[in-house]
């Protein structure tokens, strides 16, 4: 298949996510395979989605019509694994477990996930699928980003705001950049928000696990609070559906909180855990109508996130779908074997 971002943007963007991109390093070896992006885990953490009970009834919508779910959430970048994991772009990822209701992803009608995608920054760095596909045509294909970036200087500005550094995961405000149906004739973009405030001064730079680490002594030692908002589209001509490069103002529209996720105390690195978060896909189009993406970009999620995963978790031998039932934070009887004693 040829690439051809003016015909065909999505499959394009399929072609190279995964053939050009995960192709090489699964012939390279990789073991076991990761996904196109955001590849690079901090950690995986279970906890509890509870929407706040005091919400209007105009606020009442899909999943927040009901009063809690069962949640894993994903912190992680978009670098590869083996890179230190500061400076680089961070990204959140929630999955709510058994929630009723038809999904609107393709073949997984009939999941009972919900998923929220987000990273650290409030807009993207294109504006739409066509422009997705040239820059990346330019990089993956290319091998040169600056013949895109040189004629595109708002991609430019924002990918040099991108190029920053957080001293913990929890140290920035996280958007879902791209916009979704909020019910009939509404729109939201998400903002996630931690209630920490305590992040180090002094980062050692000669931890290439550091944002992990720090992610792991939080949990062992405290829950963790993130507060889960909605921003509506209050204005058309300046929250634009399908220019995704535009920040929809907290001025003009403020961020209203709908619901609190609670991560207990927990060790991430737990025997099972990072595996289980790591076979997790999550995919925006694991949503309930009521929650439909909106936006090419978001089109260009649903084909390239779920052609991934399905590729990864066949040749990683994990069953192909979403999970039916949550994985338990204790193991069986409360029970971990230990060596015998002498």
């Amino acid at each position: 298949m040829a690439i051809d971002c003016s015909a065909d943007p999505i499959g394009s963007l399929k072609q190279m996510f995964v053939n050009k991109t995960m192709g090489p390093r699964i012939l390279a070896g990789q073991q076991p395979v990761r996904r196109a992006v955001f590849l690079r885990p901090h950690g995986v953490a279970y906890g509890t989605f509870t929407v706040n009970p005091d919400l209007p009834d105009t606020l009442k919508i899909g999943v927040f019509s009901y009063p809690s779910f069962a949640c894993w959430v994903r912190f992680s970048s978009d670098t590869l694994p083996l890179l230190p994991d500061q400076g680089t772009t961070l990204g959140l990822s929630i999955k709510l477990f058994d929630v009723p209701g038809r999904k609107l992803l393709p073949g997984e009608e009939d999941a009972t996930t919900h998923d929220f995608t987000l990273q650290f920054i409030d807009r993207f760095f294109v504006p739409n699928a066509t422009e997705m596909c040239a820059f990346t045509q330019a990089g993956v294909v290319g091998h040169n980003y600056d013949t895109y970036l040189n004629t595109h200087p708002v991609t430019q500005a924002i990918l040099n705001e991108m190029d920053k550094s957080f001293p913990d995961v929890l140290a920035t405000p996280y958007w879902s950049c791209l916009p979704y149906a909020f019910g009939e004739g509404e729109y939201v973009k998400y903002k996630v928000t931690a209630s920490v405030t305590d992040a180090p001064d002094d980062v050692p730079t000669n931890n290439p696990n550091y944002l992990h680490d720090r992610l792991r002594d939080r949990l062992l030692g405290q829950p963790i609070t993130l507060t889960f908002s909605v921003q509506f589209r209050r204005n058309p001509a300046t929250m634009p559906l399908d220019d995704a490069t535009v920040a929809w103002s907290e001025q003009e529209s403020p961020p209203i909180p709908v619901a609190t996720i609670t991560l207990p105390v927990q060790d991430i690195d737990a025997p099972g855990q990072a595996a289980f978060g790591e076979n997790l896909a999550f995919n925006s189009w694991h949503a309930l109508p009521e929650h439909a993406p909106v936006g090419s970009l978001n089109e260009v999620r649903k084909v390239v996130y779920q052609a991934s995963a399905e590729l990864r978790r066949y040749l990683n031998g994990v069953p192909v779908g979403e999970p039916t039932v949550n994985r338990p934070p204790q193991p069986p009887s409360n029970v971990i074997p230990q060596p015998a004693s002498n």
